[in-house]
C-alpha cells in the first residue's frame, strides 16, 4: 500500500486486510511487538533506536520475514508501510520468491501534498482520553483539554512529506514498470476510495 503519510493507507489496509481475510502487516506494528515479546530481533531493534538510530533495512526485512511466515498469512498478506525504499522493495522481492510468492497489487493512494497538511495539521489528542479529533472534519467537544502533537504540525508534516519524497515516491515508478501498480484518487471520500481499492484488488484474484 502506497502513498504520502496521511493518506489513509492504515486504514485501507484493514478494510482489504478484513474484506479478504488477509493478515494487515504494520512495520511499526510489528517493532512493537518484537520488543514487547522481547525476542532476538526485538532487543536489536531498541538497541538501534535507544541509540538515536535507523533501524537498517536488514533489520526490517528479517522482521518482515519473521511476520509473513506466521499462520495467519497463508491466505496472503497486505503490507502497510512497507516497502518504503527502493532497496527495501528489491529485498521484498527476493523474499517472497524465496517464500514461494509475490506481490499481486500495489495500490497507490495518491493525495497532494496541501491535502495531507490540511489533514494532519488540523489533528488534535485529548489529552485525557487519548482520543484524536480533527479541527474542520472531526471538532472535538467544548471544553476538551487538547494537544497539538509535534508529529501533527506542520514543520513536521512537512519533513515527513520530503522525506517520503525523496525515498519513497521512487517506489511508484518502481512497480508502475512492474505493472503492479495502481492509482487511486485518495482524495475521495474514504468509502469511495476503499470501494475503489476493493475492486481492484478483487480483479487480482479473479
Amino acid at each position: 500500500m502506497l502513498g504520502p503519510p496521511g493518506a489513509g493507507k492504515g486504514t485501507q489496509a484493514k478494510i482489504v486486510a478484513e474484506k479478504f481475510d488477509l493478515a494487515h502487516i504494520s512495520t511499526g506494528d510489528i517493532f512493537r511487538d518484537n520488543i514487547k515479546r522481547k525476542t532476538e530481533l526485538g532487543k536489536q531493534v531498541v538497541a538501534i533506536v535507544d541509540a538515536g538510530g535507523l533501524v537498517p533495512d536488514e533489520l526490517t526485512v528479517a522482521l518482515v520475514k519473521d511476520r509473513l511466515q506466521k499462520d495467519d498469512c497463508k491466505n496472503g498478506a497486505v503490507l502497510d508501510g512497507f516497502p518504503r525504499t527502493a532497496d527495501q522493495a528489491d529485498a521484498l522481492t527476493e523474499l517472497l520468491a524465496e517464500l514461494g510468492s509475490e506481490i499481486a497489487i500495489v495500490p497507490y493512494i495518491k493525495v497532494r501534498d496541501s491535502e495531507v497538511v490540511e489533514r494532519l495539521s488540523g489533528r488534535r489528542t485529548d489529552k485525557q482520553t487519548g482520543k484524536i479529533y480533527h479541527l474542520k472534519y472531526n471538532p472535538p467537544p467544548q471544553g476538551a483539554d487538547l494537544e497539538h502533537r509535534k508529529d501533527d504540525q506542520e514543520d513536521t508534516i512537512r519533513d515527513r512529506l520530503e522525506e517520503y519524497h525523496n525515498k519513497t515516491a521512487p517506489l511508484i515508478a518502481y512497480y508502475e514498470q512492474k505493472g503492479l501498480l495502481q492509482e487511486i484518487d485518495g482524495e475521495e471520500q474514504i468509502d469511495v476510495v476503499s470501494a475503489t481499492v476493493l475492486r481492484k484488488v478483487e480483479a487480482t484474484r479473479a
